[in-house]
Formats: structure tokens, C-alpha cells, sequence
């Protein structure tokens, strides 16, 4: 803007200097043409009155002189040449028939301008007629015009220069003193400037604009910081590609899965970062469907990864851990196998039974020991059927402490070895409770479950003539039970193992013990339900102690 003013008003200034110099050398030319033809006509009266008073003497006079400025000619009425300053008469064509002669034989007085056949220059004419019919002529070629305007030409020129040189100091000088409010414009409170008039309009709209971008960039801040907030909350993994697979976004959850730092991973293409085939096989799903899903699994886990594109302008990737999931249809599908196997065991030795008896082939001295059997094969079921649905109430009641009480820990234990006192007998099992007192907040019911099932399995798994021993401590912040028994003890190959839905250490024990498989996996259920944790320790033929800590308030 700066140059474009600068340069605007030097040229300006420099053309309005040539267009007067050439206007003035004009008005110099028409100028001296005028007074060359007004010298002509005097000098043409002079020369006439001289010739009136003293004839030719007076041009032969004019002659000795040497004034060669004016060429002068004598012409008789029929046109001869009698005298002429600049060639010899005897020379010079006959000029009747010249505009000037013609005009000065008739009127008295002509005048013309062309180019002189003997100067070959281009010449003004001036003619009288004398007294005795003669026609004077003079004449004077433009070059002396030209000459005089000429002469001044050097002086225009370094005229136009030097204005020239004041104009662009000028020009400079005006050039910042007009630019340098604009320099000092404040767009930042374009309101607040004290500039041109003109500018207002011009800066109240800057005004109007920077409040609407202002506005709009708030907006969309705020949106992009919700948007950010909503995605890096997420537990599922979210990526956002462009058309070229280079990542645009993606939050925390992604970036962990991946391995990546978020903030570093921006515009670098998905697949320099992350090879696997699964990931290939969803983008060209994407590319060629617009939609697709693959399973991909990183350091035991499983996640759903799901895409879709968005307008050919990019694509977005959700990723979902279903570890889980698979986990719990994994459980789910071992469960169903498991209850059916427990199921159809007792019912299919009910049945096989029942059967023989029902065609007469069991003697009347075997009927009772085959209707035992029967007994204790439908009380077996009915125990499997209780524990399952046990399990099945501790896995609803998961997360919901309502309805809680104080339980006294050595008491509930004490009863519970109250009851399976004669069970202990049998086996010549001695079971002991011993500690402190110690109060928890829980369900009596699920606790009581919990201490009958680990005392029943210290009795059952024993040798004969062993021990079970319940102790019951406080820790800061816990109560701890104990139970140690002195029966055959738990393998290392199957300690992660025995928590589990119908895992039993060795199964030839089934039909001694009348185990389920699910006394330990109910106990599991209830300790994690009132948010305790489980330590195990056992060695083969060394027994076995678990111990059960639970929070105290």
C-alpha cells in the first residue's frame, strides 16, 4: 500500500510536470510563430517604405549587410524574379504562379506556408505590392521557431527533474504522513482508533466480525473441549482417519491399547504405527464397504474393533474390550456343560436303578441297598440344585450392600462347627474355633455359607483322626478368619483352579466326599459380595489353611 501510494503520487507529479512542459514548449512554439509573422510584417513595411524612398539601392544596401535571417525577394508583376538575398535572380524560376505573389497582385497583401523549393525547408511567405506593381516578398523558415523552443528544452528538462525530486520527497513525506494512521490502527479494539473519518464504516465491520469470531471460536471450543471430554472418558477406544488413513484424532483409551502417546501420533498414517492384520483386514472392509468389524487380540485380551466411513472423507474406529464378554460366554458355555454333566450323573444312576427294580431284577435282599442309592443319589442332586442356585443368588446380589448387619465373626463360626458336629464325629475329625471376638458389616445368611462350606470342606478332604482349626483375628482395617485343616492338601498345578464353577482336585474322591464342585466357588462369590479378598496355602499330604479377610468400618 505503501509503494502504491508513494508510486501513485510521484507519477502524478512527474506527468503533470511533462504535460506542462510540452503544453508550455506548444504554447512557446505558437508563440514565436506569431511574433516571426508579425516581425515579417513589419520588417516587410520597413523594407517597402526604404524601397518607396531609395528603390533597389536600398536592397543592394540591405544586401551589404549580410542578414541572411530574412530572406527578401523582389517580384514584377509577370512574375520574374528581380532580386532575391539568398540566390542569384537569373536563377530562380518565374512566381507568378506562387499562393503569395498571387494573392499580394491582387489584394495587395498574401501570405503562405510550405516547403521552399530552394531551401528545402519548410518556410513562412510574406508579400506586399509597391507602389510601381512589383511584389515584395520575405520569407523565414521555422527552423529559427524550432530554435527557440528548442534552446529551452534543456532547461525544461532539468526543470521536470529537479520537480521530479521535490515530488518524491513530497511524495515519500505525504506517503508516511498518510500511512502511518493506518499503521497505528488497533484491529485488536478497532473501535477505540483515532483515524480517518473514513475508515469508521471499515472498522466498525472489523468489530462486528471480531465479535462473531470470537463467538464462534468460543463455540467451538467449547464443543471441542466437550467432544475431548466425552471421548477421553470413554473406556472404548476412538480413532477418527482421513482419507489417507492418517490419524486425526484419538483418545487416551486407543492410545493405550496401541501403545502410543496421543499427543505424538497426530497426522502419522494408522498403519506405520499398527501392522497387525486385523487391523488391515477392518480398513478394507471400510474402503470397499464402508462399514466393517474384526476381532483383535493384544496381551491376552480381546477387542471388537468396528469402522465405518464417513462420507469418503475419512473413517472412524471404535474399539471395544471384550474380554469379558468372551470370558463370561467362555464361563457361561462351561457352566451349561459342567450342570448338565453334574445333572445327568446322579439322575442317570436314579434312573438306571429305578429301572432295574421297576423290571424285577433286584432280589428282595438288595431292594433296600438299591433304594439307598437312589436316596443319596436324589439328595446329591437336590445339594447340586441348592448350590447352583445359590450361586445364582450371590451372582444377582453382586454390588448390592443393602440390607446389612453387624455379624459377629467367632460366633457365626462357632455355630456353624456347632452343626457339623456330627458330621466331624463321624469321621473322628476334631474342629476347634479359637481368636477374638470380631464384628463385620454383612449378610449373616452368605457369611454363614461362606465359614459352613470351608469347615465342610476341611472335614470332608481330611484324613481320619485330623483336625480343622477356625481362628479369628483383627488386623487394622480387617478381620481375618483362618481355617486350617490337615487333610490331603491342593497340588500347585490346581490352587488357581479350586475357585472355579465344578472343579474338583481329584474326582475319584466323587463318590466318597458327595462333593459338587461349587462349595469353594460359593465361597468366592460371597467373600468378593462383602468386598473381601481370599489367601490359599497348601501342599500335598500337608493340609491346607485359607484365610478370609474382610473390611471392617
Amino acid at each position: 500500500m505503501r509503494n502504491k501510494i508513494f508510486s501513485g503520487l510521484l507519477w502524478l507529479s512527474t506527468a503533470a510536470v511533462i504535460i506542462a512542459s510540452v503544453l508550455i514548449a506548444v504554447i512557446m512554439y505558437q508563440g514565436s510563430m506569431t511574433t516571426m509573422q508579425h516581425d515579417l510584417r513589419q520588417e516587410a513595411a520597413f523594407i517597402k517604405i526604404g524601397m518607396e524612398q531609395g528603390e533597389k539601392s536600398y536592397l543592394q544596401a540591405l544586401q551589404a549587410e549580410g542578414n541572411k535571417v530574412t530572406r527578401v525577394t523582389l517580384v514584377a508583376p509577370d512574375g520574374k524574379v528581380q532580386y532575391d538575398n539568398y540566390v542569384p535572380a537569373e536563377k530562380m524560376l518565374n512566381h507568378k504562379d506562387r499562393e503569395e505573389v498571387q494573392s499580394a497582385l491582387t489584394d495587395g497583401v498574401g501570405w503562405a506556408e510550405r516547403m521552399s523549393d530552394t531551401l528545402s525547408e519548410k518556410t513562412f511567405y510574406y508579400a506586399l505590392r509597391l507602389e510601381n506593381g512589383d511584389v515584395l516578398r520575405v520569407a523565414r523558415t521555422t527552423d529559427s521557431v524550432f530554435a527557440t523552443v528548442a534552446g529551452s528544452i534543456p532547461y525544461m528538462i532539468a526543470v521536470v527533474l529537479l520537480v521530479a525530486f521535490v515530488a518524491m520527497l513530497l511524495a515519500r513525506r505525504i506517503t508516511n504522513k498518510m500511512v502511518l494512521p493506518l499503521e497505528q490502527v488497533d484491529l485488536e479494539h478497532p473501535l477505540e482508533n483515532d483515524t480517518y473519518d473514513e475508515l469508521a464504516p471499515f472498522l466498525t465491520r472489523i468489530s462486528q466480525q471480531q465479535k462473531q469470531v470470537s463467538e464462534g471460536l468460543q463455540q467451538l471450543r467449547q464443543k471441542q473441549n466437550e467432544l475431548t471430554a466425552i471421548t477421553q472418558s470413554m473406556n472404548e477406544g476412538l480413532i477418527l482417519l482421513n482419507d489417507r488413513q492418517n490419524i486425526l484424532s484419538i483418545n487416551d483409551s486407543a492410545a493405550r491399547l496401541f501403545g502410543l502417546q496421543g499427543n505424538e501420533v497426530a497426522g502419522k498414517n494408522i498403519l506405520t504405527l499398527e501392522r497387525g492384520q486385523e487391523v488391515q483386514e477392518l480398513l478394507q472392509k471400510v474402503a470397499a464397504a464402508g462399514s466393517g468389524e474384526s476381532l483383535y487380540q493384544k496381551d491376552g485380551r480381546y477387542y471388537q474393533l468396528c469402522g465405518s466411513s464417513v462420507g469418503g472423507k475419512g473413517s472412524v474406529l471404535l474399539i471395544f474390550d471384550v474380554t469379558e464378554k468372551r470370558a463370561a460366554e467362555t464361563l457361561r458355555r462351561e457352566f451349561s456343560a459342567n450342570v448338565s454333566h453334574e445333572l445327568k450323573t446322579p439322575l442317570q444312576s436314579i434312573l438306571g436303578y429305578a429301572e432295574i427294580m421297576k423290571n424285577g431284577l433286584v432280589q428282595e435282599g438288595d431292594k433296600q441297598r438299591f433304594l439307598e442309592k437312589i436316596y443319596s443319589e436324589a439328595g446329591h442332586l437336590i445339594g447340586l440344585i441348592d448350590n447352583i442356585m445359590k450361586l445364582s443368588r450371590l451372582d444377582e446380589a453382586a454390588g448390592d450392600m443393602k440390607n446389612l448387619e453387624m455379624v459377629e465373626l467367632k460366633k457365626l463360626a462357632e455355630n456353624t462347627a456347632q452343626r457339623l458336629q456330627a458330621q466331624a464325629a463321624g469321621k473322628n475329625i476334631t474342629v476347634s474355633v479359637s481368636g477374638c471376638e470380631a464384628e463385620v458389616e454383612g449378610v449373616p445368611a452368605i457369611l454363614g455359607e461362606v465359614v459352613y462350606n470351608l469347615i465342610d470342606n476341611g472335614i470332608k478332604y481330611n484324613r481320619d483322626g485330623g483336625r480343622v482349626d477356625v481362628t479369628v483375628a483383627v488386623v487394622p482395617g480387617e478381620a481375618v478368619l483362618t481355617f486350617k485343616d490337615t487333610g490331603c492338601g491342593i497340588g500347585s498345578a490346581d490352587k488357581e483352579r479350586v475357585f472355579e464353577r465344578f472343579y474338583r482336585v481329584d474326582k475319584s474322591h466323587f463318590k466318597e466326599t458327595g462333593g459338587t464342585g461349587l462349595g469353594l466357588s460359593i465361597v468366592k462369590h460371597g467373600i468378593l459380595f462383602h468386598q473381601g479378598r481370599i489367601e490359599l496355602e497348601s501342599e500335598l499330604e500337608q493340609g491346607t489353611t485359607i484365610k478370609i479377610f474382610l473390611p471392617r468400618k
